[in-house]
């Protein structure tokens, strides 16, 4: 497929290979240098000392005597430097200066406070930072089968919630959440900065290509973001070359994956469910056949990973290039995608190094068969003895079918039906930095400008012969469905930012920013959906073919619309005597998608930070700090125009004088009055060090308050013109302790094993809905067809708790198999003897406890990563079990094979206290095993890794459901909506029943340096 996507990488992947032949002259002519590596306080050598050339993977390591050998570029004899790394020990970085044999002398590591940090707009040393952030290096990062950044840090980060509740879904992302739940509107996941580049598309950034991640957790942090940093700022730094290293470095990264299905829900065999209908008494259709129907639409998924890049640099500039190709099948045939990106960042500095520019360009084109989900579930209630396929079936293509409700041959969805979706990403930026040393030293100016675009097309295509949207029939061939979505965005940021500093005296330096930000973002799209085609052949590709736009039933749609966000914010640090460490910020931010009376915010912060250990000896302790902030961010609204009176299209059509006529109406009701969210956070935190640095941790505790939420609420009509208005409604609260550890358990010197480990706690508080846009109960989030359309499953009451999931009280099974339950006295009764009143609490979908645990092991050219994660106190309803798991549905659906702990029941599904489950769990996350191979006997090679890893390989729990990981929406993650409704952020804690199956995967791999 020939477009603007693929010529674009094209040409990057010409200019890489050019590069690579144009540098390759001397790239390749080594030098070896060598030495021995000592501990300086004790003379001892030092085995597994890392040796890296700086900027480049080019390294070896010490081995049992201390000793490295080591080849590098002649170009980099005179300006290169060599860096000199173990756990714990400082990092040396020493200039080679023509040597070729450099022996060195390693101190303990002691305070880490001066450790570089990215925080918006810029760098702060670990020590001054009063608010809360969390660091993830490259080499901490969760690696093997991951899909973007947000996989890679699941874990990682103290109170960051990373759910993959869409579990073997190829095409899904993850859920993100810090902190709990800050808001139930449209904006609940952190704001993403890759860059600098304000609100960036994870799925445009390579995971090869990042370097580093930051996490701003408080609204200390995250408020010089203002409006969009309520929900928290994860800040995103990918890698460039290395300045003064005149050389070409090329890393090659690739692996292999094969996934399996990990779980899912276990339904009864042909010979089963004859044999369980026998026993029960209930009659069945035995069609005669043996059909594994979940064998008949699945298969082993593949993945194919390749990442190429060449970075290098010169005394005045630095670059990398960097290319890659993703191939991955899903578990479910016809499903999966093919991704190529390319990625360059450039930097050159000038006039006497006093101006930095960089510039980045970014593409990515991805091509996804998005599957059906609704075809997992019904390959697990169709009925087991029925035939692939039969005669008598012409009309669907074949495959056999039963007139039941709610039944679909699953063979039928996948081969009849197709969904695919194309995205293309393009990103650029530009940079320019400018010191006015001869002018006003410390003085410098930055302007920075950023496009993103993003465009989306998806095509959905539904043949005549398809039951599940083609309405096609036993009877008679349906109509058949073509769609297409065509969605395209476009983000331009400028930003122009003056910083200064200055040391005010021998004990106090002031470090001051100021800046001005205008972002405007344009949306538009089009949409086509029509049937009765003259035949499938053209499938979306010619709606033409589709008579429904004759017979006024097809549909045509397009829009577009657009947003600006304008803000002037400042920034001041303060630090005294390297001991008190005084921090505020500002930003005030106008937003075109609010009110006319309240389109401007104010946001701002202030934090105090004190090195106890500077001020006070405390024995068992090599360092304390202590810090506390405080902080207003906000959150923008989810759409343009929402807060204004609109007109438009209302779905409809009228046949009027022999023709259809579009029917138009009110589609918003204005509201003058609309304004942001905004949340207050406090945060107090304590970081200290002992054992010599060899155990690191820190503490935190914080509580926020979300006031003025966004919601959209029904009014009555008249007076308003539609049906629903948005208001700020609400107030939530939540409050968490934080808790990381890190510690280097063993150290060896005398090339024994080496092991760290580093473990990430957080307990959440209960999220209170403090005030509501009424003070009266309301129930939501319906559980569905058959029999349960109007089965409310959560239950919302301002001064409450939100995630309460309410129903009746199981008690047991009475003698003539029907349900019995608990009444609000204790008593069973019968469900039809139930009032509302009777209801209970029956669990939370929000968990309490949350923990990451990871084991690093070295031995040798050995390496060995172990990453354990869990959550618990949180509740799912299990809605597969409530619909499938009572014996008396085999006349109609295959069901569980749980339905044989209750072969005494005679009663139709009922949803109670018995369908919710404890979701505690345990989950080997991922494990890797490699070797890094002594490279200084084969030619041209700087690093060769080896590694096998798996991913999702064990999971410990007690939920029978698919996935026990906390579902914060209620979504459907089907394409039909049968009779339910969902609750969306209001309403965690659902497992609906058209969920992908988890799956584990193992990857074998190779990362590879020239």
């Amino acid at each position: 497929m020939y477009n603007k996507a693929t010529s674009i990488l094209a040409c990057m992947l010409v200019l890489l290979l050019q590069v690579f032949v144009f540098n390759s002259a001397y790239a390749f002519q080594d030098t070896e240098i060598s030495g021995t590596v000592t501990d300086a306080s004790t003379g001892e050598t030092l085995p597994g000392v890392n040796v890296v050339l700086q900027g480049t993977e080019t390294g070896t390591a010490t081995n049992l005597d201390g000793e490295y050998q080591l080849s590098v570029p002649e170009s980099s004899l005179d300006g290169g430097i060599l860096v000199f790394s173990s756990v714990g020990f400082e990092t040396q970085q020493i200039p080679i200066q023509g040597r070729t044999t450099i022996n060195i002398g390693m101190s303990v590591m002691t305070l880490t406070g001066d450790e570089l940090v990215v925080v918006g707009y810029g760098t702060q040393e670990r020590r001054q930072i009063t608010g809360s952030v969390s660091s993830i290096q490259e080499e901490d990062f969760v690696s093997g089968n991951v899909k973007n950044v947000s996989e890679m840090i699941q874990g990682k980060v103290p109170g960051l919630q990373v759910s993959t509740a869409a579990g073997g879904n190829p095409n899904s992302n993850a859920t993100i959440r810090l902190r709990g739940v800050n808001s139930f509107g449209e904006n609940q996941e952190p704001l993403i900065v890759v860059d600098g580049i304000i609100g960036a598309d994870l799925n445009n950034v390579d995971p090869n290509d990042i370097e580093s991640v930051d996490v701003l957790k408080d609204a200390s942090a995250s408020a010089i973001y203002g409006t969009r940093g309520s929900a928290g700022v994860i800040l995103v730094t990918t890698k460039s070359g290395q300045i003064g290293v005149e050389n070409l470095t090329v890393n090659y990264n690739g692996f292999t994956t094969f996934e399996t299905v990990e779980n899912k829900n276990e339904v009864l065999s042909a010979d089963e469910y004859r044999s369980f209908a026998s026993e029960t008494g209930f009659e069945i259709q035995d069609f005669g056949a043996s059909t594994d129907w979940f064998d008949e639409i699945s298969q082993t998924g593949t993945n194919q990973v390749h990442s190429l890049a060449v970075s290098g640099g010169t005394e005045n500039m630095n670059y990398r290039l960097s290319g890659n190709y993703r191939d991955r099948q899903g578990i479910q045939k016809h499903t999966g995608f093919e991704q190529l990106g390319a990625r360059l960042n450039l930097t050159h500095w000038s006039l006497d190094q006093k101006l930095k520019l960089t510039g980045t360009l970014a593409v990515t084109s991805r091509d996804e068969n998005l599957g059906f989900g609704d075809a997992f579930r019904y390959a697990l209630i169709m009925n087991p003895t029925a035939p692939v396929t039969a005669e008598g079936f012409e009309t669907l293509g074949g495959y056999f079918d039963q007139n039941l409700f709610d039944y679909f041959n699953p063979v039928n969805i996948i081969e009849t039906g197709e969904r695919i979706e194309q995205t293309k990403n393009y990103t650029a930026a530009f940079r320019a930095d400018y010191e006015f040393r001869d002018l006003i030293p410390n003085l410098q100016a930055s302007v920075f400008y950023s496009i993103e675009n993003k465009d989306e097309i998806q095509r959905n295509f539904f043949s005549k012969n398809n039951k599940i949207q083609g309405s096609a029939t036993q009877a008679a061939l349906g109509r058949g469905l073509a769609q297409q979505f065509y969605d395209d965005e476009q983000a331009e940021l400028f930003e122009f930012t003056l910083n200064y500093m200055n040391d005010i005296s021998d004990r106090v330096n002031m470090e001051a920013f100021a800046g001005y930000s205008y972002n405007e973002e344009i949306f538009e799209g089009f949409s086509a959906s029509g049937g009765d085609f003259v035949t499938d052949a053209v499938e979306f590709n010619n709606f033409g073919f589709a008579q429904d736009f004759d017979a006024g039933t097809g549909s045509v749609n397009s829009y577009r619309n657009s947003s600006k966000i304008i803000g002037f914010f400042s920034r001041a640090n303060f630090n005294i005597d390297d001991t008190f460490f005084l921090n505020g910020s500002i930003r005030r931010e106008g937003s075109t998608r609010f009110g006319v009376d309240n389109k401007w915010g104010n946001f701002w912060s202030a934090g105090l930070g004190i090195q106890v250990s500077n001020l006070i000896e405390i024995g068992f302790l090599d360092e304390l700090r202590v810090r506390g902030s405080i902080g207003k961010t906000g959150n923008n609204a989810p759409n343009p125009g929402i807060a204004t009176q609109r007109f438009g299209p209302t779905g409809g059509n009228f046949f009027v004088n022999g023709s259809f006529i579009q029917a138009f109406g009110p589609v918003s009701n204005a509201n003058p009055d609309l304004k942001w969210e905004e949340k207050t956070e406090i945060n107090i935190g304590a970081d200290f060090e002992t054992l010599s640095n060899r155990l690191r941790g820190s503490v935190e505790y914080y509580n926020s308050t979300t006031s003025d939420l966004l919601f959209e609420v029904g009014v009555p009509v008249p007076p308003n013109l539609f049906g629903t208005t948005w208001r700020n409604v609400g107030e939530l609260e939540n409050s968490g302790l934080e808790i990381s550890l890190a510690l280097d358990a063993l150290q060896s010197t005398s090339g024994g094993l080496n092991w760290s480990t580093q473990v990430n706690f957080t307990a959440f508080g209960e999220t209170m809905l403090n005030k509501f846009e009424t003070d009266e109960v309301r129930y939501i989030a319906t559980a569905g067809s058959p029999g349960q359309n109007s089965t409310d499953l959560i239950r919302i009451k301002e001064g409450e708790p939100i995630g309460q999931i309410w129903g009746p009280k199981f008690s047991r099974v009475g003698p003539d198999g029907n349900w019995l339950f608990l009444d609000g006295s204790g008593n069973e009764v019968p469900f039809g003897d139930l009032t509302l009143e009777d209801e209970k609490l029956l669990g939370n979908g929000l968990p309490d406890y949350q923990i990451g645990w990871t084991n690093t092991f070295n031995y040798g050219n050995w390496d060995m990563n172990i990453f354990l994660q869990g959550t618990f106190g949180h509740q799912l309803v299990n809605l597969f079990g409530l619909f499938y798991q009572a014996p008396r549905q085999i006349a109609s659906y295959n069901i569980l094979q749980s339905a044989k702990d209750v072969p005494e029941l005679k009663d139709s599904p009922q949803y109670s206290s018995f369908y919710v489950e404890d979701a505690d769990y345990i989950r080997l996350q991922n494990m890797s095993i490699g070797y890094t191979f002594n490279t200084s006997s084969i030619n041209q090679v700087d690093r060769l890794r080896l590694y096998v890893s798996g991913n999702n390989l064990f999971t410990i729990t007690g939920y029978s459901g698919i996935n026990p990981e906390v579902r914060h929406t209620d979504e459907n993650p089907g394409i039909l909506t049968t009779g339910f409704t969902t609750g969306g952020a209001l309403a965690p804690g659902i497992e609906r029943r058209s969920n992908w199956f988890t799956t584990r995967s193992i990857n074998l791999g190779i990362n590879l340096s020239f």
